[in-house]
């Protein structure tokens, strides 16, 4: 006598199910194609961000040479405030030969310094003029991106609400499925997905793995169309969801009508 196996009978009954929940799965991953193809603004907040660091670059270079001007101006106004009063002093103070010396040392190195600074700040205006430039160019492609920016979220917000709505259908669904279906069943089915990115679960008519395309070994098949116990693809690990004839076990046939007894002690 031999024992029928009621979880495996369990879990193929459970197959239609698990191929509505296949159905679901792949509708979301239509969906979700779908969606990534659609222009969410990604390229153009790239292009905004980098354009917002060239403008913070800009604008701290401008800072930094506009703080070197006017350090130098006040330089500049301090030396010309020092170079009147050595001038008075020499020319107005009769100082002593001593002192005329020093005084004539004081204003020659003044004017040394004031020709430096000139020399310096022509050449900050020469570096500033074009940042200044750079800046208004930086701030105006920053205004135009991010004004596309809001035109192309808008859409995005536009074309993907009936997708995200119907996600939302989807994912209720699937929540609902899932309860139905045996955990054993569902985690070799979630794995297979995971590890191999294969459909899962695929319906079978015939002599072929749909999954795959591999001709399945004649073995495979009767055990398919008899029935007997959860059967995966030799070949890529797929479920395999048997919806062609059926036919009974050899061993049931040849009980010819016979009382089936299922002994729970596990002795045959």
């Amino acid at each position: 006598m031999r024992i029928a196996s009621l979880n495996e009978a369990a879990l193929i009954e459970e197959l239609p199910a698990l191929y509505e929940l296949l159905l679901t799965d792949l509708r979301v991953g239509e969906l979700l194609d779908e969606r990534a193809e659609i222009d969410d603004g990604s390229g153009k907040e790239a292009d905004l961000a980098r354009a917002e660091a060239r403008l913070a670059e800009a604008e701290e270079q401008l800072t930094t040479r506009r703080a070197s001007q006017i350090d130098l101006r006040l330089e500049r106004d301090g030396l010309k405030e020092r170079r009147e009063r050595d001038q008075h002093r020499l020319w107005q103070e009769a100082p002593s030969v001593h002192e005329a010396e020093a005084l004539q040392a004081n204003l020659q190195a003044s004017a040394l310094r004031l020709d430096e600074i000139a020399t310096q700040l022509l050449d900050l205006d020469n570096r500033i003029e074009p940042l200044e430039h750079q800046r208004e160019d930086e701030q105006r492609t920053r205004d135009e991106l991010q004004a596309e920016l809001s035109v192309v979220q808008a859409n995005f917000a536009e074309q993907v609400k009936g997708i995200d709505a119907e996600l939302r259908e989807l994912h209720a669904r699937r929540q609902a499925q899932v309860v139905t279906i045996a955990p054993v069943l569902l985690a070799r089915y979630e794995l297979i997905r995971s590890r191999r990115g294969d459909p899962g679960l695929v319906r079978v008519d015939g002599d072929t793995c749909e999954a795959c395309h591999t001709q399945l070994t004649n073995y495979m098949q009767r055990m398919l169309q008899t029935g007997q116990r959860v059967q995966q693809c030799e070949n890529c690990n797929t479920i395999l969801y048997w919806v062609g004839e059926a036919r009974r076990p050899q061993w049931d046939e040849e009980l010819d009508g016979e009382e089936l007894v299922v002994d729970d002690s596990g002795d045959e």
